[in-house]
Order: C-alpha cells, then sequence, then structure tokens
C-alpha cells in the first residue's frame, strides 16, 4: 500500500566524524546549496491559496486539499505550471547508527601526550519525503497532475545511503558525519477545469523532490570540544 507523508520527514540518521577522503577518480559533483536537513521547513511553510472561478477565495490547507482533490475525479481537468525556476540544494543530516542520536568522535583532550585521533566510521541514513500543501496537511499527488521532476514523487519515497570513511580528528576537537541527499524545490500553480463552482486556480503548491542523479554526499563538521 502506497503511503503519503509530508515532506522533509527524516527516518533515521548516522555516525560520526572529520576529514575524508575521495578517490581522484571519482568525478566532482556539482555544489549546491547547503540546507540543515534536521531544521529545514521549507516544504511545510509553503501558503497556497485556492480561488474558484466564481471569485471565492480561500487560504485554509483544508480547503486547498479539498480543491485539489478533485482532480482524482475523471469528470475534471488538472494541470500544473513550474512557478520561476527550481533550486537544487543538498540537505545534510547527522548520521548515527541507531537513527536517533549521531554518533560523535571526541579527541578532546589537550594536555601532554596527545595525539591525533583516527578511526573508520560507516553508518547510514535513511530520508523520506513526500509532499504537501503546507499548513501541516498531508495529501497524495492528485492523479494526472504533475507537480515538479514530472510528476514521478506522487508517494513517500525512501534513500538510504550507507558511507565509510576514514576520519582523523585532532586534540581539542570533535567531530560528527554528515551525509547529504540532493534536492530539487519547485512551487507549482495548479489549473482544476470542472468541478466545484466551474473550476479553480491553486498557487504557491511547494514540492522537494530528490534528483536522478542524487551524488554521493559526505563530509565532517569539526567542532572545537567544549
Amino acid at each position: 500500500m502506497r503511503k503519503y507523508t509530508r515532506m522533509g520527514v527524516v527516518a533515521g540518521v548516522f555516525t560520526t566524524a572529520l576529514a575524508c577522503t575521495v578517490p581522484a577518480a571519482l568525478a566532482v559533483p556539482p555544489e549546491y546549496p547547503a540546507v540543515d536537513g534536521a531544521t529545514d521547513n521549507w516544504v511545510n511553510q509553503a501558503t497556497p491559496t485556492v480561488e474558484y472561478k466564481n471569485g471565492i477565495k480561500d487560504t485554509d490547507p483544508a480547503r486547498v486539499k479539498e480543491a485539489l482533490e478533485q482532480c482524482k475525479s475523471q469528470s475534471v481537468s488538472c494541470k500544473a505550471a513550474t512557478v520561476g525556476t527550481p533550486e537544487k540544494v543538498t540537505k545534510w543530516f547527522d548520521a548515527g547508527s541507531d537513527g536517533t542520536q549521531a554518533k560523535v568522535l571526541e579527541n578532546c583532550p589537550t594536555g601532554a601526550g596527545t595525539t591525533d585521533l583516527k578511526q573508520t566510521v560507516g553508518g547510514m541514513h535513511a530520508f523520506a519525503w513526500g509532499w504537501n500543501v503546507g499548513g501541516s496537511v498531508d495529501i497524495p499527488l492528485a492523479k494526472g497532475v504533475g507537480i515538479g521532476i514530472n510528476g514521478q514523487y506522487n508517494e513517500t519515497n525512501t534513500e538510504t545511503k550507507t558511507e565509510s570513511v576514514e576520519m582523523t580528528v585532532k586534540p581539542g576537537y570533535r567531530g560528527t558525519l554528515k551525509l547529504g541527499h540532493d534536492m530539487e524545490r519547485t512551487v507549482s500553480d495548479i489549473t482544476v477545469q470542472g468541478g466545484k463552482f466551474g473550476g479553480a486556480k491553486i498557487s504557491g503548491v511547494r514540492t522537494e523532490a530528490l534528483l536522478k542523479e542524487n551524488s554521493q554526499r559526505v563530509k565532517s563538521d569539526i567542532k572545537a570540544c567544549g
């Protein structure tokens, strides 16, 4: 059974930290603006509106949902148009082996005899994404309506990444392994032909979907202890 969920919901996390090397033979992936996956709320900050042909306008997410769900009916026709240029970002998450708390590689002592701490750290991060109309109202992608990325993301999707790297933490520091997921953010307007009041326009629907060419993203977050 397909399950629908709010976008940007994190399903798990994973391991620890610091300077990692990438084989020279690997192609350098494109760089996108970095987003903190743990705190990002771009999708849910959407404030979509629905305006019917008779002039009635509503910003209540539940009413927007009601209007959009008409697109499941064979008696109406719906079409989405992208507003502006979609934005590509990389959402970064702490990596933790238990899915709830990130492991931290600590080397806080700085006294005599302290040395760099080197360790190969591996772990996984599972990231689930879907979409909604904001206001914490979750809805399935209406049948026949393409929202961003050619309408491919009409249900909950999950990607799990597993990485292992050698990290080096200097005395007085701690490191945390970060895993990144490349996403494309799209704002769309949806035109509904037929249905309630003869039709409507839904504006400002935000969606976020994993890029097909999602790159291997691993980095370390190094901070001083204390």
